[in-house]
């Protein structure tokens, strides 16, 4: 077999493989331990291929981010394990009062928004903490998180049953987006975000410089083939 067609066969489905990879789904497992910040914690998928980043923030009815700089994240590894926001508005000898360690709407409604760094994602499932059965969630889509970011979707009251951890699955194209958040929707919500699974919807292009190598060599198969024919 002429060893040139042998190469380019061998990198195409060696590149292939790779965008196939990258299109998989990916999780990331907020199951670990994060201090409270009023930034962004970050978070790196199972495969180690993409990182998010969490904040804290607080949504009006409409699933408006009206507050971003009182809310502050942090996670923690365990059975009941997570992301948790706090409500930081109310400030005491250097400690914030009032609040508990979870995501909740005992006060204001709270939400742990999500960055993809600009990739677009389809959300497969969501998995939460501390979960019981009073438990419902919502979750909003944004294009940015400017004040006041206006919900582009907000679906609340989500969710049901008494199993801790809870994981809601989405049906296909039922929630995608590029910074999206999770939280309370009601005062009896009292929970932790765990985990979420997701697939990349944008096309991942090939590395410029194998879209390079792959048209200079199929271009060599190409004069090779043509010359054996004249």
């Amino acid at each position: 077999m002429d060893s040139k067609r042998t190469y380019i066969a061998a990198l195409s489905t060696a590149v292939l493989s790779v965008a196939a990879t990258a299109s998989s789904a990916l999780t990331v497992d907020f199951n670990v331990g994060r201090n409270w910040t009023s930034g962004s914690n970050t978070y790196t998928s199972s495969d180690g291929s993409v990182n998010v980043g969490v904040d804290g923030v607080r949504v009006d009815r409409n699933g408006t981010v009206i507050d971003t700089d009182n809310f502050l994240t942090a996670s923690w590894s365990g059975n009941q394990g997570g992301i948790g926001v706090y409500d930081c508005r109310h400030v005491r000898h250097g400690y914030c009062r009032h609040d508990q360690h979870t995501i909740d709407g005992a006060g204001p409604d709270e939400f742990a928004l999500i960055d993809f760094g600009g990739l677009n994602v389809e959300v497969t499932s969501v998995t939460f903490a501390y979960w019981d059965r009073h438990d419902t969630f919502a979750y909003g889509t944004y294009n940015d998180s400017s004040i006041p970011a206006s919900a582009q979707v907000y679906e609340e009251e989500l969710g049901s049953g008494n199993t801790n951890p809870y994981t809601h699955y989405f049906g296909s194209g039922e929630l995608i987006g590029s910074i999206i958040g999770f939280g309370a929707d009601d005062w009896r919500d009292n929970f932790k975000l765990q985990s979420i699974t997701f697939d990349i919807v944008s096309a991942v292009p090939l590395p410029a410089g194998s879209i390079l190598l792959l048209t200079g060599l199929f271009g060599m198969g190409v004069m090779r083939r043509r010359k054996r024919l004249a």
